[in-house]
């Protein structure tokens, strides 16, 4: 039996040129969408919608879940049809003949629902209603489960057994030309495990894996492994995302060639993408390499983005899968997110909703970048100033790479150190060693906790101490940024004060920022606040006014 997101993400876009998949939902229709359809609790479940409106605003049309499909009319209120009600779904042709001999010919589709009652829907913009009737139709009659998947998710945000089996098979990868990882594979592992943000037993059991080759699980067991972790809608993505860092890993020790890869090839059917996918990741890698050449400007990003976006349209694949562990040359796949859409690309590629979670905090776009023109005033530096902020990701995640190198260093070093106790290891000149290697990984301890109380310090004045509640309401009032909200008040708590007022103890109530937390999280919780605009009194105000007509 098929499983229902996955059915509809591959089937029903060949229905109309007015349908749209997720991820590759522009933020403006969903956000409509879901509003007037009643799915604002459900928008990571739309799995598609299709506008029916002139205009393009969305509001109009239908949208599906796994579990259900939610239909508005013009000038009709909202309605939904659970999948698990249905019967099954026709296709109904009526020709009537006019007076003056010529055929009037109205189509539409017929829910027709177990309790014996039907629904019909027509009038729907450019359709191909005997299609649309045929997808939805076998949807229902050969799905035995319709639930609902999460479809705005990156790697990052999956299970850790599902990470650390997409790394063991890149690891089997870099063994199987030479029988060893070299210095280059390994810098490349560590950067993927970063974006991936794997905690640190996964990565430890990462390195394990790599000193004991003689125990490496086959890539079938792995990828069955990855296929039992992961909803069945995200299985493609997660194999062209593998493909692609396959390929990139492979490129690193062989001077950017691709040519020869004997290990793709022999696995190829196992991953079960197509040539056309292996050249678009391809593509991608140049792409991302491009970006690190002095002479590439916004401008060349902007047009490669383009273009790449149009082959993926080609191939049928979201952009937003090829980039679901991030960019090759070290920014996450949320940091890429953010980049794009400095560039005005963001939703225009599908990259607008593609992340939840702590992801989200960088959906929106750099902020700082209008701040950064102002500043310049000069056109050439301003070609280049947004590739610069999507640059400065790369260099913070290398950062955070070799931090958390730091942090793996002195967790083996005190593994090695129990181990030694427990085995009563008295050679003089082992235990002078281990010495010496503790007092290393020490010193680079203090020194990296030293820097990380500095950057959160930092950092942390980019976020209000104080939280204005009614203001954070308004600049997340819209379906998509309401996660940004309850993200944002994760991490206040209301405390009570205490003040004198004319002789009088009075009592006062506010938010503010928790104590501890992680520069990491502290620094994406800053992003939001740049990116929603909430230091900018222009946005609030806009916020407001769109708040009085809504």
């Amino acid at each position: 039996m098929q499983n229902i997101n996955t059915h509809i993400k591959e089937n029903l876009a060949a229905v109309s040129s007015n349908v749209y998949i997720a991820p590759s939902i522009p933020e403006k229709k969903l956000n409509n969408a879901v509003k007037s359809m009643g799915l604002v609790d459900n928008i990571n479940s739309v799995v598609a919608i299709f506008d029916n409106t002139a205009f393009g605003s969305a509001k109009d049309g239908f949208a599906i879940t796994g579990e259900k499909i939610a239909i508005k009319e013009m000038f009709e209120d909202p309605f939904h049809i659970n999948f698990c009600d249905l019967e099954s779904v026709e296709h109904v042709r009526h020709v009537e003949k006019k007076d003056n001999g010529k055929e009037k010919i109205t189509e539409s589709i017929r829910f027709l629902k177990k309790d014996g009652t039907s629904i019909k829907l027509g009038s729907l913009l450019s359709c191909n209603y005997e299609l649309l009737s045929t997808v939805l139709n076998d949807a229902v009659k050969n799905t035995s489960s319709f639930e609902e998947e999460n479809q705005l998710i990156t790697l990052s945000e999956m299970s850790e057994r599902l990470k650390v089996a997409y790394l063991k098979i890149i690891i089997n990868m870099a063994f199987s030309d030479d029988g060893m990882v070299d210095e280059k594979e390994f810098a490349e592992i560590l950067l993927l495990m970063t974006r991936l943000e794997l905690a640190t037993e996964s990565r430890f059991e990462l390195r394990s894996y790599i000193a004991n080759n003689d125990n490496h699980l086959s890539v079938e067991s792995l990828l069955n492994e990855i296929d039992k972790e992961a909803s069945p809608s995200h299985i493609k993505s997660i194999r062209i995302s593998l493909v692609k860092d396959l390929i990139s890993t492979f490129m690193s020790v062989n001077d950017g060639d691709y040519q020869n890869f004997e290990f793709l090839e022999e696995h190829k059917p196992l991953f079960g993408v197509s040539d056309d996918e292996i050249e678009l990741a391809i593509e991608a890698i140049k792409l991302d390499f491009k970006m690190l050449k002095s002479d590439f400007t916004d401008d060349a990003l902007t047009k490669g983005m383009k273009e790449l976006s149009a082959k993926a349209g080609a191939v049928g694949v979201p952009l937003a899968a090829v980039y679901l562990s991030g960019s090759v040359i070290g920014m996450s796949a949320a940091g890429l997110t953010s980049g794009l859409a400095t560039l005005g690309l963001g939703g225009a590629l599908g990259f607008s909703s593609m992340a939840t979670g702590i992801g989200v905090a960088v959906l929106l776009g750099v902020g700082a970048y209008k701040g950064i023109k102002h500043l310049t005033g000069a056109n050439e530096l301003d070609k280049v100033k947004r590739r610069e902020l999507m640059l400065n990701e790369v260099i913070k995640q290398t950062q955070s790479t070799i931090s958390l190198l730091i942090e793996d260093l002195n967790f083996i070093t005190s593994k090695l150190n129990e181990a030694m106790q427990n085995h009563a290891v008295q050679d003089e000149k082992v235990q002078k060693l281990m010495k010496m290697v503790s007092a290393l990984t020490g010193a680079a301890s203090v020194l990296n906790k030293k820097s990380n109380t500095t950057q959160n310090s930092c950092i942390k004045l980019r976020c209000p101490i104080v939280l204005d509640h009614d203001k954070l309401k308004s600049l997340t009032k819209d379906p998509t940024k309401q996660q940004i909200y309850k993200l944002v008040m994760s991490f206040y708590e209301e405390v009570e004060s205490s003040k004198l007022v004319d002789g009088k103890e009075v009592i006062t109530k506010s938010i503010k920022l928790k104590d501890g937390i992680p520069t990491s999280q502290l620094d994406k919780l800053a992003k939001i606040f740049d990116n929603i605009g909430y230091f900018k009194a222009a946005e609030v105000i806009k916020g407001k006014v769109a708040g009085l007509f809504s």
